[in-house]
């Protein structure tokens, strides 16, 4: 009898400590693919500010604000008569060169001429040559073409006035564009270079444009607890303009 007590005593213990122990949880890792909408904003993939290499009078501008430009458009001219003059001269100068060398070439051939001479000669005509070609990248200077293929959102001369080392026009590149979104810490390492995603403007515009994550920032905010990502968005049309707030969001089917 005192044996069965004591096993009865021990299973209510048993069943006592079970009870308060509280029942495991399903944790799960959060996804950021349940993320939803995030927020972000389209900015330009590149912005560049020109300026002339060298000094002068503006003479011509071949573009306005709010103009496409393509890479090597040349977009000012400077006044440039003395350097086309001095051009004209050391070509002039390289045509003579040629000349004296050719008609001396008989002579040097039938022993008549010395070596000496015949490489004066010559190094008479490849002088003239290096300065023509000093001359025409002097002349090239005088215009400023554009690095990148964009759109000119400001400019800041007009013909007559003088370019010297400050920026004489402004320049972006809205194909492809980017958007910057803020993440979680949490969810660092869970999103990676190339993730496809859906861009949504704010302003309708048609429907979602797919995106590519392009670069995700190394390095996590302490105080807010976030980091950056960067999306990159085609815009082969032009149809979304930089500065436009918008919202992306990664959708599984996008990265099976």
């Amino acid at each position: 009898m005192k044996y069965f007590f004591s096993i009865l005593i021990a299973l209510l213990f048993i069943s006592t400590q079970a009870a308060a122990e509280p029942a495991a949880e399903n944790v799960t890792e959060p996804s950021v693919f349940d993320e939803g909408a995030l927020s972000c904003l389209l900015e330009p993939s590149m912005e560049v500010e020109l300026s002339s290499e060298v000094t002068g009078v503006l003479e011509k501008v071949t573009v306005q604000r709010g103009d496409r430009v393509k890479k090597g458009q040349v977009l000012i001219s400077l006044s440039s008569r003395v350097e086309r003059a001095v051009l004209a001269t050391a070509r002039a100068k390289v045509s003579f060169a040629k000349r004296k060398v050719k008609r001396n070439e008989v002579l040097y051939k039938k022993g008549l001429l010395s070596d000496h001479e015949r490489d004066e000669m010559l190094t008479e005509q490849r002088l003239a040559e290096l300065l023509a070609s000093e001359s025409y990248i002097r002349l090239k200077q005088r215009e400023t073409k554009s690095p990148i293929s964009g759109v000119v959102v400001e400019r800041y001369l007009e013909p007559g006035e003088l370019v010297d080392e400050e920026p004489f026009m402004k320049i972006v590149a809205l194909n492809p564009l980017h958007a910057e979104v803020v993440m979680r810490s949490e969810f660092y390492g869970k999103i990676q270079k190339g993730m496809d995603v859906l861009l949504f403007p704010d302003v309708v515009l048609g429907q979602g444009y797919k995106g590519t994550v392009h670069l995700v920032d190394p390095l996590i905010d302490a105080a807010s607890g976030t980091f950056a990502i960067r999306v990159l968005v085609p815009n082969d049309e032009l149809v979304l303009p930089a500065g436009l707030k918008c919202r992306i969001q990664f959708a599984p089917q996008l990265n099976d």
